[in-house]
Parts: structure tokens; sequence; C-alpha cells
């Protein structure tokens, strides 16, 4: 009785099933390669666990993690279909300890309950040079891959290298992307010339031997406080950052100006800091006639910033404007769309002709006011959307901490064509993060014990983690 009792029950399929997905799971979110299931360590454990279950083969976790992604890529490109705003896309170029590139690109939307959203879609395998015009290439393959329109692309944020600059130069013209500089970069070109500071780099250097010199170290690490802080902040995911970035140069500005400090070399770090944001940021405290700057535009249309506190109140007065302009654009474009539509229909509709002679003749004369209608229908509707900007900018901000996001989520009825403009301009990043991200999970699947994993199997892998079900 004892020995029946001691019998292992066999494993039924459904749960085989369960048990193999969990471990296809395990590898995707651990970023684990399908080659540990063949280890004997893992195949051990697994022994220990149900000595009934028999582990399937490397070769079958691989299918098995190809038609997950196959599924999943449907499901992203769904996901994508029903976006009815503009996406903004974050890019990087990567080369692994293998000296294997990839290209890392992420989507950026606000959904229809305003919540910050971001999806994986390529860690592209680069066979090429990484000129400016095979960047601009692989970005358009990219976005075909997923159904995306060009004119759906907002904006692309990305660093400072030379050939991505060169790809977005190309793109912006191409297809009107706004090309934003990741403010993370920038953040640490800034710090790192000012250390470079002849005075500082000499003074850091004798700090290791005299005792005396800890005074500038610990300076250095009041004066660096600010920068981290902005940094982390700008790098997040999950709330508005672009919007932010005006307002926290303004600060670091204050910062810089307003520390004061006791040593030359101190001294030197601020004046050297504060240079390296007015040259690099200096655009942010004014608007240009001839380019919309899409930081600018993002941050008015967060209710925290809306006042323009960062720029004179001419440079306000203008972004304004240009919010004014663009929400006229808005209400035409939905104004064209709709009278597609409404062709559509009417060609659809069976048995209809054009107007005869005699149908002129026995037209009423309230019927050629249909047209002048449609015309005063259309500048209600301009005039509804320049009251919609002038009740907005009127408002006081809300403060600081309250979540622009939310915000428009209760308001979007108050204001139903700057509401589209914001999902449009809020979902910008402030930094290229999120495609970098992608590669501190690309690193590590690709690791000297992953040798034997494609580069194709990379891909899916990272598109897996990034993209969970």
């Amino acid at each position: 009785m004892d020995q029946y009792l001691q019998r292992k029950r066999p494993v039924s399929l459904q749960q085989a099933t369960a048990l193999t997905n969990s471990i296809l799971t395990m590898l995707v979110k651990d970023m684990r390669p399908m080659s540990m299931v063949d280890g004997e360590g893992f195949r051990e454990m697994i022994r220990q666990f149900n000595p009934e279950y028999i582990l399937p083969s490397r070769t079958h976790f691989t299918h098995l993690m190809e038609n997950k992604y196959e599924a999943t890529l449907l499901k992203v490109k769904e996901t994508i279909k029903e976006v009815k705003s503009a996406l903004t896309l974050t890019a990087d170029v990567w080369t692994s300890r293998a000296t294997e590139a990839y290209l890392g690109v992420s989507c950026h939307f606000i959904s229809e309950d305003w919540e910050m959203k971001t999806l994986n879609l390529a860690t592209m395998p680069l066979e090429e040079r990484h000129s400016g015009v095979n960047i601009m290439t692989w970005l358009e393959e990219v976005i075909a891959k997923y159904d995306i329109l060009p004119t759906k692309i907002k904006a692309v944020v990305h660093d400072n290298g030379s050939n991505i600059v060169a790809a977005m130069r190309m793109l912006e013209e191409k297809h009107s992307w706004a090309s934003v500089r990741c403010s993370g970069h920038t953040l640490q070109l800034i710090v790192n010339n000012a250390l470079k500071e002849p005075s500082i780099s000499r003074a850091v250097g004798a700090a290791r031997d005299l005792p005396d010199q800890w005074v500038l170290l610990e300076e250095l690490t009041q004066g660096l406080q600010p920068f981290q802080c902005a940094t982390v902040y700008l790098s997040g995911q999950e709330y508005a950052t672009a919007s932010c970035l005006p307002q926290l140069v303004k600060g670091l500005q204050r910062s810089t100006q307003q520390t004061r400090f006791e040593t030359g070399a101190g001294k030197a770090f601020l004046a050297s800091a504060e240079k390296g944001i007015n040259e690099r940021w200096g655009c942010l405290n004014t608007i240009s006639a001839e380019k919309e700057n899409q930081i600018v535009l993002s941050a008015s249309l967060d209710p925290r910033f809306r006042k323009l506190k960062f720029m004179g109140a001419e440079d306000g007065t203008r972004v304004q404007g240009s919010i004014e302009v663009l929400a006229i654009k808005e209400v035409r474009g939905s104004e064209i769309q709709g009278c597609e539509q409404v062709h559509q229909q009417r060609v659809s509709v069976p048995g209809r002709r054009d107007k005869s002679a005699l149908d002129n003749l026995l037209q009423s004369d309230t019927d050629s006011l249909s047209e002048e209608e449609d015309e005063s229908h259309e500048d209600q509707k301009l005039q509804m959307a320049r009251s919609e900007v002038q009740t907005y900018f009127a408002e006081p901000a809300i403060h600081k901490k309250d979540d622009p996001l939310r915000w428009w989520r209760e308001n979007k009825g108050r204001f139903p064509v700057l509401s589209k403009l914001a999902r449009s301009f809020l979902c910008i990043p402030a930094t290229s993060t999120p495609s970098e991200r992608i590669f501190s999970v690309a690193g590590n699947i690709c690791s000297q014990k992953r040798a034997s994993l494609s580069r194709d199997h990379v891909e899916m892998l990272t598109f897996l983690h990034f993209n969970p079900e």
C-alpha cells in the first residue's frame, strides 16, 4: 500500500505544456539562452521538482520561442494600428563585445486612457557600415515592418553620434520627422567637459595624495548632485519627460549661478557647467519662426508649465501663437478627413446620379446655401479652437507634483482639440534611454557563454523580454 501511494502519477499533457511554457517564460524574463535547458545542472533540478516530467530539447524551446515571437509581433502590430495619435521613436546603435552591431528602436505613445506606453520594435542586427544613409534606411525598414506610415511619426530621440544625426537630418527633410537630441547625453557632455578643466583635473589628481584637497571633492559632489537628479528624472519612461526639460534646464542654470564654492577648481567647474548649459540648451529659452521646437511646444502643452516661465513674455506669446496654428491645422485636418469619409459614403450609395438641368431648375433658393453653411460651420470650429487655446493658457498652472496626463484625461472634454495635440507632444521622451536599456539586456544575452545564439534569436529574446504578454 505504501509503495502504491509513493508511486508518482504520470504528468498529463496539460501539465507538461504548462511546465514547458513556464520554463520558456523564465528564459525570456531572465534573458537566458535556449542552451540553458541542455545544462546537466538545470536538467537535474527539473528532475528533482518533477521526475515524471520529460524536459524538451533545446531545439523544441527554440521553436516555441520563434512561435511566441511571431504571435507577440502580431499583437504589437495590432496595438500600434489602434493608436490614433502620433508616435515617437527612440533609436540607438550599439556594438556587442563580439563586435556585433545592433540598431535598437523603441516606440512611444499615450494610450486612450492617457497612460505612457513603450513598445520595443527592433534590436536589428547590422551587417553594413553605420552610415547616415544606412541608418535612415534601417529606420524606415523598422516602421514598414509594423505597417507604420511615415506621417504617423512625430519625432525621433537619439544621441549625438554624427552618423545618427546625419540620418535624422535626411529623415527630417524626407518625412518631416523632428530630430530630438537625447538630454541625458547632453548632460553627460556638459559635466564631462566641466570636469576636464585643467585646474579640476590637476586638483582631482592631487587630491588622492593631499588630504586638504578633500574640500574640492566635497564641492564637486555638491555641484554634480543637481545634474545627477536631472538625469535620473529625465530617464523615466512612465511619465512625461521632454515637457519638463526647459524648466529643469532653468533650474540647473539657477543652481550653477547660486552655488558658492571656495576653491578655484570648484568655481571653474561651475563656470564651465553654466557655459555648457547655455551653449547646448540656449534654444529652449526662445522660439524660432523657421522651425518647430518640439521640446518647448511639449512644455507648453504640459499644464504644469503652460505659463512658460522659463522664457521671456514675448517668446511665450509666440509659443501660444504656434499652438494656435497647430490647433487650427488639427481642426482642418479633421474636417478634410471627415469630408473624405462622407464622399466615400456618397459614392457607395447605389442609384445616386449627378444633377440634371431639371434638378438645377427645381432646386430651391435655400439649397444653394449649403456650401456657405458648411463654410460657416468650419469657421465656428476654428473659432472654438482659438478659444480653447486662449482658455488653456489663461488658466493657472497645476502643481509641479501633479500628473499632467491625469489632468488631460480629466479635461479632454473641455479641450478636445488641444488634447489631441497634447497626446502627440507629451509622448516624446527626453532621453534615448529606452533604446539604451535594450542593449543592457542584449549585452546580457550576448555574453560569451551564449556565443552559439544567432543574431536573429538575440532580437527575438530581447523583443519578447520588453513586450511581455
